[in-house]
């Protein structure tokens, strides 16, 4: 099935952080007529999502950062909305100029394309409380659900054969294409776990106090990216706005506004 792409009118970030001069100065060449377009999959909480159903304007860690660099380029920022799927085919296809909607920077990724990276965290193992899950081995033979598209999905397929190879049970991955429906399915009892980010995980387990519990923290080894058309010219100008956002600390300001571990935003990049 085709995404459903939705278009949202430009919309001011009340409070929007704003970048040092030196970081303005330069604009990206997809910059055009002071508007600017982003691709996002807004069921990615607190990275970007709608606090309500209905509503036609999402928020989030990602959104204000994509508001601030729109702000540096003196642009309007436009939001077109999608499943997760559709994000990379949506910038290939110039239906958005940049995405910043909790994607990976991956070597597969970056052979089409182009990414900064922006924030440095871990892979969890996200249950309901009480679960007797804390480690990958635990989850031999049980329900798992993933954002299909995903690195999750990617990972849950191959931790799945590593169990069937030790002799234990293999996953039983369900995939759906929104995290909202993913996490659904573990609050209803549906799925014995997930597999998502540690800011997903440290949202919920404030956002949903004492429905869920982190099972298992992999290595800080994922790096949230920035990514739009190859340019080295403008990969150069976001890479220093971005040094920028968290040489001024914008970045950590933002990690706690959204409830989410401080070492994430403080990490070293990669």
């Amino acid at each position: 099935m085709a995404p459903i792409f939705r278009v949202l009118l430009p919309a001011a970030l009340a409070g929007a952080l704003l970048l040092p001069a030196a970081a303005r100065a330069a604009t990206p060449s997809f910059v055009k007529n002071g508007s600017v377009t982003l691709c996002s999959d807004p069921s990615y909480a607190p990275m970007e999502f709608f606090r309500k159903t209905g509503e036609k304007t999402p928020v989030g860690f990602d959104i204000d950062i994509a508001h601030d660099l729109a702000k540096a380029w003196g642009a309007k920022l436009r939001v077109v909305t999608m499943d997760f799927t559709g994000l990379l085919p949506g910038l290939a296809a110039h239906r958005c100029d940049f995405i910043i909607s909790g994607i990976f920077v991956t070597p597969a990724r970056t052979k089409t394309f182009d990414a900064v990276p922006y924030l440095r965290s871990s892979m969890v193992i996200l249950t309901r409380a009480g679960a007797a899950i804390h480690s990958p081995a635990d989850l031999a033979g049980k329900v798992v659900g993933v954002q299909s598209g995903t690195q999750y999905e990617v990972r849950a397929k191959a931790l799945s054969a590593a169990l069937r190879k030790q002799g234990k049970k293999p996953l039983t991955i369900q995939s759906y294409p929104k995290e909202t429906d993913v996490i659904e399915q573990l609050s209803t009892g549906r799925a014995a776990a997930v597999l998502t980010q540690d800011t997903e995980a440290a949202w919920r387990q404030t956002a949903q106090k004492g429905m869920f519990q982190v099972g298992y923290v992999y290595p800080p080894t994922d790096s949230f990216g920035i990514y739009f058309r190859k340019s080295v010219t403008d990969k150069a100008i976001i890479t220093g706005q971005v040094k920028a956002l968290r040489g001024q600390g914008l970045v950590k300001e933002l990690a706690a506004k959204w409830k989410m571990p401080e070492s994430d935003a403080t990490a070293a990049l990669k």
